[in-house]
């Protein structure tokens, strides 16, 4: 993965959630109890298929080292925060290997 493309999607994520919290009306109190609790799961769900590759083995290391790096901010529960946390690890990862 390029560094330019590695920005151009950490910038189309962060503006798609800016763009949904600035354009769409809020959820219902139900719903949005419900939507509170999926994030932290759904998440999990998306790192744990990238730390596989499609024949089975371990992910590469720079992989390895963006999901350390996010995870080493996960409790700022920073959006923003964790996408550079993992563009660090990925990068650190990157120049070791």
């Amino acid at each position: 993965m390029s560094w330019w493309l590695l920005l151009v999607l950490a910038a189309l994520t962060y503006a798609s959630r800016a763009a949904g919290l600035a354009l769409l009306p809020a959820p219902p109190t139900r719903l949005e109890r419900l939507l509170a609790r999926i994030p932290a799961p759904l998440f999990a769900g998306f790192v744990a298929l990238s730390l596989v590759s499609p024949d089975r083995s371990v992910a590469s290391v720079p992989v390895l080292g963006a999901t350390a790096g996010a995870l080493c901010v996960v409790p700022t529960r920073s959006f923003p925060i964790v996408l550079v946390g993992g563009m660090a690890g990925y990068a650190i990862a990157s120049a070791l290997t």
